[in-house]
């Protein structure tokens, strides 16, 4: 079964691309993104991948254990529940949601693991939300990357 949500896996990470921290260390900007407030928190200039805590999508709600470690199902991150969303949603549906969700946490938390040991906050979250946007361009993702997805098969 593992090898089956690997090579599912394999397919959405292949799809992502993004500059590699080790090679762009350019000054980290904020992030645009949609304008969402909470809490008078702007969502519209993330600079870490704590802000802006929310509501976990109700259609991840069955599945909230295996993709929630140490964070409540109503204090979710938005970067965090984006990806969570999109990682499910990509992911094949014969597959158990049990597995995918696990290994969609697995794969953000080390995704934004590495990113974080690169550079500083903001720039970790530019480059995840850069790796993020590139993933309907089909690109080869980075080699860190790939090692991230590996260790989460």
């Amino acid at each position: 079964m593992k090898r089956v949500i690997a090579l599912i896996f394999l397919f959405v990470i292949t799809s992502c691309s993004g500059s590699s921290p080790e090679v762009d260390q350019q000054g980290g900007n904020t992030i645009e993104t949609e304008n969402t407030t909470t809490d008078n928190e702007s969502c519209d200039a993330l600079e870490s991948f704590d802000q802006c805590p929310g509501s976990l999508p109700m259609e991840l709600m069955d599945i909230e254990q295996e993709l929630l470690e140490g964070v409540g199902p109503d204090s979710v991150p938005y970067l965090q529940r984006n990806y969570l969303l999109n990682c499910v949603s990509r992911s094949d549906t014969s597959i158990d949601r049990n597995e995918i969700a696990a290994t969609c946490q697995c794969l953000y938390q080390g995704l934004v693991d590495h990113l974080r040991t690169q550079g500083t906050e903001i720039q970790a979250v530019r480059w995840f939300i850069e790796l993020e946007d590139s993933a309907t361009e089909g690109n080869v993702p980075p080699a860190w990357a790939m090692e991230v997805f590996i260790a989460c098969a």
